[in-house]
């Protein structure tokens, strides 16, 4: 069993279409899915004193997240809109972020404490606290950082100081090797690990720094009821399968006598855990693609109390 803290935004998603409030946001998601595969998983976020934050707290409790260090302050929770206008679904933000945004967590030596009691740290461009980040690689606690679709040069190597594996989002008006020599250049360059990158019905990329491992989206042809959340649910399945067998590989070197492997048994073994990874990365993704928002919790919009 993998632990992983996601720490960052929480939103909530208002769909005035289907008349559903969702408890969403990068890293609330991806507790709850490490958490429905069985792992520990906990988030730690700054939350509001609306109702909307009871929601996302509600909902993450009921999904056995630990929310025991998230940060109350006044004022707004993080407010996505989903809106029929012409026929078409148009997504809106009515208040930038809210206090995720306006009033970013500090990162205090209390929770750097915490979170050493966990295998990595999850958190996301969206939570506003880049700079607070070297904390952790100081402390030494491992970081893997999504950079959804916003993301530069300059901005990867930055974060590269104190993250130790990089997520993608790619961008559809990038050429297929642009969007390759971005995770090369996080890898080769800027000194993470992997790089990762979704691309949607195109599947998913890793780069090691060796090889570039490729999977198509399984059963696309399936269709899907939503796909809200589901990069977010492969990032889940693949970090924790990885964490999970890169650990029991480094704990079996680590107790062997004499001549166990060799270094290239050794990477042999970590490709096939890059490819079990990213297969459990689909499965994930592809049962998310089955629930209505994104991990199938949600309120009528009639029923919200402020």
């Amino acid at each position: 069993m993998a632990k992983i803290a996601c720490v960052g935004d929480n939103v909530v998603d208002i769909n005035y279409i289907d008349g559903i409030i969702n408890p969403g946001g990068n890293c609330v998601n991806v507790a709850v899915y490490c958490s429905q595969l069985g792992h520990e998983a906990a988030y730690v976020g700054v939350m509001g004193d609306d109702g909307y934050a009871d929601i996302v707290i509600d909902s993450l409790k009921k999904n056995r997240v630990d929310v025991s260090r998230c940060v109350y302050k006044h004022g707004e929770t993080g407010r996505c809109t989903v809106r029929l206008v012409d026929g078409e679904r148009i997504l809106g933000d009515e208040n930038d972020g809210g206090l995720v945004k306006s009033d970013p967590l500090v990162f205090e030596d209390a929770l750097i404490e915490y979170l050493k009691n966990f295998d990595i740290v999850h958190t996301s461009c969206y939570s506003y606290f880049d700079d607070e980040l070297i904390k952790l690689k100081t402390a030494g606690i491992p970081v893997i950082y999504d950079f959804s679709t916003v993301w530069t040069k300059e901005s990867v190597e930055k974060i590269g100081k104190a993250a130790d594996y990089v997520l993608f989002s790619g961008i559809d008006g990038l050429t297929e090797n642009e969007n390759l020599k971005m995770m090369r250049y996080a890898v080769d360059c800027c000194g993470y690990k992997l790089a990762i990158m979704t691309m949607g019905i195109n599947g998913a990329w890793v780069y090691d720094g060796k090889n570039i491992y490729q999977k198509e989206p399984y059963n696309v042809e399936g269709g899907a009821v939503d796909t809200t959340g589901c990069g977010d649910s492969w990032v889940s399945g693949f970090i924790t399968t990885y964490i999970e067998e890169k650990m029991r590989l480094d704990k079996m070197v680590g107790s062997a006598v004499g001549n166990f492997i060799t270094e290239k048994n050794r990477e042999n073994a970590m490709k096939h855990i890059i490819e079990i990874s990213m297969c459990m990365g689909n499965l994930r993704a592809r049962y998310s693609c089955q629930i209505k928002g994104a991990y199938g919790w949600g309120i009528p919009i009639s029923e919200y109390v402020k």
